[in-house]
């Protein structure tokens, strides 16, 4: 019996010992599922987040400097999360429809390029993304965003 991968799509056998399996043995996939349980557990469990916490303060103190050389190091990389960041915050801040019908500002998204991701159906953002441009339309700002 065969199954869809929930991380990639692509269809794969379940090992006989796993019969509830839903990844496929694809190394990216194998590390979709560790993420998602690594998430569903800091949500879930207060003792796994306490650890957590405590595990990544200590890797901290023993790797002073690390983000900031890593950010001066990867600048796309940090250009692309900073407007990965600025879309959550609009999503944070606007809800799933972005623009109130009531607050009769500017658009949350000005007109621009942006990396445009596909969600999984667990939440979980894939990492292929691709570039689109947006142009802001007078008179279009409201309704939703279809799956937002």
């Amino acid at each position: 019996m065969t199954k869809r991968c929930v991380a990639c799509g692509k269809k794969f056998e379940p090992r006989p010992q796993a019969r509830n399996q839903t990844y496929c043995s694809a190394h990216e996939c194998q590390r979709e599922r560790r993420r998602a349980w690594q998430k569903k557990e800091r949500r879930t469990d207060a003792m796994y987040r306490k650890d957590d916490a405590d595990y990544n303060k200590q890797w901290a103190k023993n790797n002073p400097g690390y983000w900031e050389k890593y950010r001066a190091e990867n600048p796309e990389y940090t250009e692309r999360n900073r407007k990965k960041q600025h879309v959550r915050n609009l999503k944070h801040r606007y809800g799933r429809n972005l623009h109130s019908k009531t607050t009769g500002s500017a658009p949350p998204l000005p007109s621009g390029r942006y990396w445009l991701t596909t969600i999984g159906p667990d939440g979980i953002a894939k990492g292929d993304a691709s570039i689109v441009e947006i142009t802001f339309i007078s008179g279009t700002t409201e309704g939703t965003i279809p799956g937002g």
